[in-house]
């Protein structure tokens, strides 16, 4: 890169392709804004995506944007600037970067944008696809649910990890092995699978975060199997959890509401130049966050 082609030069940034030695600086940049995220969630973005970043000359990374590329599509992800060096366009420049990447490759981009973002990235071609609801809860109280589901539900070893995976390719609609076999790792006491008439039913998993227990991805057949795997989840965690649940499953967040979980921000998914989902979206219950789809 040539500092003609580096628009920040001047403002004495230096942009830079984000590599696996980033994940400490990452993580900072992420607890500066308040976002969730911790080292490990940079880790394994890093080694698994590509994206963008500027470095302020104190050695600072003030501004992020990545993709995790999955089967046929890629996820965008951590689009962050610090307080002091927003108003500069320095998120759309390195937004842009990353879809131009993508599009020379063929390669169809989706993200969980907030309300303020909805709007940008509207201009930039993305479209709605469904709307998701970030429920928090300083702490969890387990709600009794409703209706029971049928299937068994069991801890999720690592030795299920190519048997869940193989479900949720067909639910999520591409491969996501890798981030199964990491999040499964991150927090096994909260990864369980279930399954009816010996197949699997549904699953879900969680992972640490920064300021509560990010709980996702939860998919599943119907609501009573989600509920069930939910209420199984969230019993190990102690202090606060988060999850973004699909708006559109009116059981399941309603069960979160009733666990002590109250209604924190809107996130709506939107896919470039398509409305239509990629996953099947029944199936869906909570996606596993905006970093990664």
């Amino acid at each position: 890169m040539t500092a003609e082609t580096d628009p920040f030069k001047a403002a004495g940034l230096r942009l830079h392709a984000l590599a696996s030695a980033d994940a400490g600086r990452g993580a900072a940049l992420s607890a500066e804004i308040g976002w969730n995220q911790v080292e490990s969630d940079w880790r394994y973005m890093l080694a698994n995506g590509a994206g963008f970043g500027c470095t302020a000359p104190d050695g600072k990374l003030v501004a992020s944007a990545m993709a995790l590329p999955y089967d046929g599509f890629a996820w965008v992800c951590v689009v962050l600037v610090a307080p002091d060096h927003r108003g500069r366009g320095i998120a759309t420049d390195l937004m842009r970067r990353v879809l131009d990447d993508l599009a020379d490759r063929g390669v169809m981009a989706g993200l969980d944008a907030t309300p303020a973002g909805r709007e940008v990235y509207k201009h930039l071609g993305f479209e709605d696809v469904y709307g998701l609801k970030r429920l928090w809860a300083e702490r969890v109280t387990p709600a009794a649910g409703g209706e029971e589901t049928r299937a068994t539900i069991t801890p999720m070893a690592a030795a299920d990890i190519g048997e869940v995976a193989a479900y949720d390719s067909g639910r999520f609609g591409a491969d996501r092995r890798a981030l199964l076999d990491h999040l499964q790792a991150r927090a096994p006491e909260s990864a369980f699978v279930a399954r009816a008439s010996g197949r699997i039913a549904g699953f879900v998993m969680a992972r640490d975060g920064l300021v509560a227990t990010q709980v996702g991805p939860v998919v599943a057949e119907d609501a009573a199997t989600a509920i069930t795997l939910a209420r199984h989840a969230v019993g190990p965690i102690e202090g606060a959890a988060v999850i973004d649940a699909c708006d559109y499953q009116t059981p399941f967040v309603a069960w979160f509401e009733g666990s002590g979980f109250e209604f924190q921000r809107p996130y709506v998914r939107m896919l470039l130049g398509r409305s239509q989902p990629i996953d099947r979206k029944d199936n869906i219950f909570a996606p596993a966050g905006p970093e990664f789809g």
